[in-house]
């Protein structure tokens, strides 16, 4: 979902909430001037994709407690941000400004703190003794968690050797991307420590709508 796939009617709600940060049924009523039944449907909606949620408010008084709705995470990313914008600005300054070591290794240590991350899923020292598929679960895991919405595929070809494909379905950092190489060289290095094996193929996105791809191949099987 985004901001350019709802309605006029169902844009205007969310914008009253962002700026107001906490409203009720009744105000969005006064504000937008639709229904009260049109309003709910669409609160209804929104709260079903995840956009808005319930806050309950104080109330003294007899009776339920009036309800207010307030954006979710997910909401106030549907907002456009600068941030992207700001970030690629602040590359392209550090490098114009000879200093693009802090660049590199801004992201050394980005990509270093994602690497202990999935030692810490493994509960182990290196990446030399778990198994291919527990280190690919572990990157999994650090993967979702730090928004990559990942995808990993492993495939064993007739012959015995293994194919690992890594797609990144929602990589953060396509505006650093298109302004150093630094990120996602530094990325591979990652994966293949990670992985045992440095890629085969790197398809690297620089829009948030493409997926990065990273594959790998095993000649003869990986043994795990």
């Amino acid at each position: 979902m985004s901001i350019e796939d709802l309605g006029d009617s169902r844009r205007a709600i969310l914008d009253v909430v962002r700026r107001q940060r906490s409203v009720t049924i009744d105000a969005l009523v006064e504000v937008t001037h639709l229904s009260k039944t049109a309003v709910r449907a669409h609160l209804v909606r929104l709260e079903r994709d995840g956009a808005v949620e319930r806050t309950p408010l104080e109330h003294a008084g007899p009776g339920r407690p009036p309800v207010a709705f307030s954006l979710t995470d997910q909401g106030a990313e549907l907002f456009p941000s600068s941030d992207a914008a700001m970030l690629s600005g602040l590359v392209h300054y550090l490098e114009r400004q000879g200093a693009g070591e802090l660049v590199e290794g801004y992201f050394a240590d980005v990509w270093a703190e994602r690497a202990l991350d999935v030692l810490r899923e493994l509960g182990a020292s290196d990446f030399r003794s778990p198994p291919l598929a527990e280190r690919l679960r572990a990157l999994e895991a650090v993967l979702i968690r730090t928004d990559f919405m990942p995808r990993i595929e492993r495939e064993v070809d007739a012959d015995g050797s293994e194919r690992v494909r890594v797609c990144e379905c929602n990589c953060p950092l396509p505006a650093a991307a298109r302004a150093s190489r630094a990120p996602c060289r530094l990325e591979v290095q990652f994966l293949s420590e990670v992985i045992g094996a440095r890629p085969s193929s790197v398809q690297i996105c620089t829009k948030r709508r493409e997926p990065c791809v990273f594959e790998f191949e095993f000649r003869g099987s990986a043994g795990e």
